[in-house]
């Protein structure tokens, strides 16, 4: 009996280091959900520029970016909690066969209105973020950009998709 457990503790153990290792390593200090935006020593994070451009952000420019950042995740903290509920409130839409065309219709033009207030957020910081940098740093990001728009920069993989975290989910 004492085997049996033994066995059965041990399987637990491999079936929750599996767990935790297919998440991967966590985000750095000052990467935030996904690794994205600007990184301690001005280095862009993923996205369209990959590890994009060391822009090399004084002190002072790190500390008011990261501000920027806790601002606008407070400001839109009520936003982001509300089109959360919007979006799975579309989903049971969908999937109630009772609802009308209509019924979905108002249910997603809920749901895009708060997409776009978010995205008119998200340019008002991307405003203020663009003040904090100086004109060579904008060049940089300017070059880097380029560099993306002509197939120089990291993509997202051959065929356009990668194979991360979310690939299958997404298409």
């Amino acid at each position: 009996m004492k085997k049996v457990y033994v066995v059965l503790a041990a399987v637990i153990f491999v079936a929750l280091a599996a767990t935790a290792f297919a998440f991967g390593p966590g985000a750095g200090p000052m990467m935030g959900r996904g690794g994205y935006g600007i990184h301690q020593g001005g280095e862009m994070g993923p996205g369209p520029m990959g590890r994009g451009p060391k822009l090399d952000l004084s002190t002072e420019q790190l500390t008011a970016m990261k501000q920027l950042r806790e601002k606008f995740r407070i400001d839109t903290e009520a936003l982001r909690n509300d089109l959360t509920q919007k979006q799975i409130e579309l989903k049971k839409v969908y999937t109630d066969s009772k609802a009308s065309d209509a019924a979905i219709l108002a249910k997603q033009k809920e749901v895009d209105t708060l997409r776009q207030k978010m995205h008119d957020k998200m340019v008002q910081l991307r405003l203020e973020q663009r003040k904090i940098f100086s004109p060579e740093q904008l060049t940089k990001l300017s070059e880097a950009t380029q560099d993306f728009v002509n197939g120089k920069g990291r993509g997202r993989g051959f065929g356009g998709r990668g194979f991360g975290p979310g690939a299958c989910g997404n298409m």
